[in-house]
């Protein structure tokens, strides 16, 4: 038996653009487990809300549950290398393997020499955090938490930074982001477009983006 964890802009009348989006800013410290977590008080971990998809991460934490074998049940964090140890079958590599992957290679290791149809679930306990940065002319600048299975928008970036202030210049937002070879890039964003016209595509967000928001010029 295979099982997943499955439980898992518009202008205000103030002026502020994206602050009826939704949304507190998170931070790198607390964000690893907020939002729609499953986690329980009780030492239980249920795991986070993800989809079978989601890839998993050095950093993230991980429970492996072995049906009816409650001895090689184990939380444990992926190493920097992209591998977890595991009793009995000990270092193996997940990283860069989404959960179901990760799940069918645990479940055929244990089935190959020690167990007979094995039971087995992966759950994810908590995300090696991934964050963008807004600065500037916003209400609330900071660090901004990326969703661990899906893309942030810069409209949802800026609605979780309170909006973008009285003061800012919503048509000349810069993004800085460094590229896969280690390249800065700077991409030019006017973000009135955006919320007002159907036709503009918003900005997706990569991890470790820079958001800039200008003073107006008056």
């Amino acid at each position: 038996m295979v099982s997943f964890c499955l439980t898992g802009g518009a202008q205000s009348d103030s002026g502020d653009f994206g602050s009826g989006y939704g949304g507190d800013a998170g931070s790198a410290d607390s964000g690893s487990q907020r939002g729609g977590s499953g986690m329980s008080s009780g030492g239980n971990n249920l795991g986070i809300i993800v989809g079978e998809n989601y890839v998993l991460k050095p950093s993230d934490v991980i429970q492996v549950n072995v049906f009816q074998e409650k001895d090689l049940d184990k939380s444990v964090r992926i190493e920097a290398d992209g591998t977890v140890t595991l009793p009995l079958i000990d270092k193996i590599k997940v990283s860069g393997m989404s959960v179901a992957e990760a799940q069918s290679l645990i479940t055929e290791l244990y089935n190959r020499d020690y167990l007979v149809d094995p039971q087995i679930s992966v759950l994810v306990v908590s995300f090696s955090p991934k964050v963008v940065r807004i600065l500037g002319s916003v209400n609330r600048p900071g660090v901004v938490q990326m969703p661990p299975d899906r893309d942030l928008t810069l409209t949802e970036a800026i609605a979780q930074a309170n909006g973008i202030s009285r003061l800012g210049n919503p048509k000349s937002i810069t993004i800085k982001r460094v590229n896969e070879e280690g390249q800065a890039q700077q991409i030019e964003v006017n973000f009135s477009r955006i919320v007002t016209d159907a036709g503009v595509k918003d900005i997706t967000l990569q991890e470790g983006d820079t958001i800039w928001v200008p003073e107006r010029i008056i």
